[in-house]
């Protein structure tokens, strides 16, 4: 395994918790003003000339006389060569490391745990106290029927209070209310307009429907899960973004050597053309020097595109990091700086399932799934219950032509000014079909998730299975296409001394050089190809054991508040 060193750096944090906690004005909304970075970056950039097609048999491998003049390179007419732009390597660990600190794709699921949070404080705050008061003008007219107070009385009042909601379903409000009540005519106490001052505390308590913490709290619970939930679903975009970077990079060093092996045929090719033209009109034939001429232009299409794919690997990586100061548009080639690996990496099958049950993010989002079903059917199964509540009412009132008199009636302990209420009520829907529906409903849900459970059981197991044979596959094929370039190394080495002790440059002799050229490039290729796709297995198998961030040194952070917080050490 190769070594790690740690290296902290804090991504997302300030992120998460600023969408959360910042409730200032954001700043408008400027497009153009995004685009800064990517603009600025093209600014210096230049278009290649575009060479024109030709319309003849051109080759630079016959002169006058028959002989080439000069020997052509293998960058004349093969696209830009590798560091003529501004060339950056980084490691892998680096790379990582400033993926994880700016990827969009990151950042922008980072807003989502922040954002479930504000759920469950939402669902908290249904038990918040809640303050209110009251104002009003009553005025009665004279041929009221109950107006006992007297003809055209106008009654002044306010009230204000307090009340909440209980985790046990009850709701308690305390009230006080004074009113002044204006009678004409000299009406009232001793000539004076009354003061009715009341205070009254009212409990309402849920004995059946609605009843208990667990009943009343279950909101809270599901979006305490459902935030959980989004935790492990931003790790699941962080996983995923970290794999996919991860293989573009092993495709990089695997597009690299190809360049490589590209210009080594492509200069192979030019050798053999070079010689044969050196021979002359009288040595060989015209069909020999077509024959490598046209391997030489379709080799050199095949650096062309190996060159070219190099940088679209370096923009794809470019684009993976979004660093700010290496914009993704910026004519600047990321290489990679680390050798792959090119040793066998041991791994227990048992060991490596056991790890996947244990650490795979499906299953810890489909537990929490089910815990919501298992809550959601326990409120449905309350809600099969009829409605029966308990309803107490006590209070003090308190009259008289003084306020300060009125109120210090009210609380005399030898007045007898005091009211108490004790009332039942019941209901229940006949047939109570809707509740019967839900509970049913629930019920079918419940089930539903814990299906889907057992269907990602499965689902790990076949991606256990496979990245572990695609470790053991792709180790095997190094081995062999090893192997393969060694015996193409020597059977091109075999025609060269051949050629070198002056067999004939015959058509088939000429096709046969080219062909154990072609053939021993192949192999580079194809070993090539299996170093990098058993760097990238290697890392699909610590995807599919939920393991990738800790191998990578990446670890995610739940803070008491729960915002995201994400912390990277990077240095594999």
């Amino acid at each position: 395994m190769k070594h790690r060193t740690k290296i902290a750096t804090a991504a997302l944090a300030a992120l998460s918790m600023a969408g959360c906690l910042d409730l200032s004005e954001p700043a408008p909304f400027d497009p153009r003003g995004l685009q800064g970075s990517s603009r600025g970056a093209t600014v210096n950039t230049t278009d290649r000339p575009r060479q024109p097609l030709p319309t003849t048999l051109e080759s630079p491998f016959g002169g006058k006389n028959g002989r080439p003049a000069t020997r052509p390179g293998i960058d004349d007419n093969a696209g830009v060569p590798l560091g003529t732009e501004p060339t950056i390597r980084m490691s892998l660990q680096e790379v990582i490391q400033r993926c994880v600190a700016n990827n969009g794709e990151v950042r922008v699921a980072g807003y989502t745990p922040a954002i479930d949070q504000t759920r469950v404080t939402e669902a908290e705050a249904r038990f918040d106290p809640t303050l209110f008061a009251n104002t009003g003008v009553d005025r009665r007219s004279g041929v009221d029927p109950f107006n006992v107070t007297g003809l055209g009385a106008v009654t002044y009042s306010a009230e204000g209070g307090v009340r909440q909601l209980l985790q046990n379903g009850a709701q308690i409000e305390l009230r006080y209310r004074s009113a002044l009540v204006d009678i004409p005519d000299g009406g009232g106490i001793d000539g004076d307009t009354p003061y009715q001052n009341e205070v009254t505390v009212q409990l309402q308590q849920p004995l059946l429907r609605d009843f208990g913490n667990e009943i009343n709290g279950a909101r809270i619970s599901i979006n305490r899960n459902n935030q959980r939930i989004s935790v492990m679903e931003f790790r699941r975009q962080l996983e995923e973004t970290l794999s996919e970077t991860e293989r573009t990079y092993w495709q990089l060093v695997q597009a690299e050597r190809e360049v490589r092996i590209a210009e080594r045929v492509l200069q192979r090719a030019i050798d053999t053309a070079f010689i044969i033209g050196m021979r002359g009109v009288d040595d060989v034939t015209q069909a020999q020097i077509s024959q490598s001429n046209a391997s030489v232009q379709s080799r050199r299409s095949d650096l062309i595109a190996a060159r070219s794919r190099v940088r679209d690997l370096s923009d794809q990586l470019k684009r993976a990091m979004q660093d700010p100061t290496i914009p993704t548009a910026s004519p600047i080639v990321v290489l990679p700086a680390v050798p792959p690996i090119e040793e066998p990496v041991k791994f227990s099958k048992d060991e490596t399932l056991a790890q996947a049950y244990e650490n795979r993010l499906e299953l810890g989002q489909q537990q929490l799934r089910v815990n919501n079903a298992d809550i959601a059917s326990d409120v449905a199964k309350n809600n099969l219950l009829p409605q029966l509540n308990l309803n107490v009412t006590g209070g003090l009132q308190g009259v008289d032509g003084q306020w300060i008199n009125a109120t210090a009636d009210q609380f005399s302990l030898d007045s007898d000014n005091y009211s108490f209420q004790v009332a039942l009520q019941f209901e229940i829907p006949i047939g109570n079909r809707a509740a019967r529906a839900i509970y049913q409903r629930a019920m079918l849900q419940r089930m539903q998730a814990i299906e889907q459970y057992r269907s990602i059981i499965e689902q790990i197991q076949l991606d256990v299975n496979q990245s572990y044979r695609d470790v053991e596959t792709t180790w095997d094929q190094i081995a062999a296409n090893r192997a393969a370039r060694f015996a193409s190394a020597d059977a091109l080495a075999s025609v060269e001394r051949r050629r070198e002790q002056g067999e004939a440059l015959n058509p088939t002799f000429v096709q046969l050089v080219l062909d154990r050229q072609e053939a021993l490039a192949q192999s580079e290729r194809a070993e090539a190809q299996s170093v990098s796709n058993y760097n990238i297995a290697i890392s699909r198998l610590e995807l599919s054991k939920g393991t990738l961030l800790r191998y990578n040194n990446v670890l995610i952070e739940e803070e008491a508040t729960p915002f995201v917080k994400t912390f990277g050490t990077m240095g594999r």
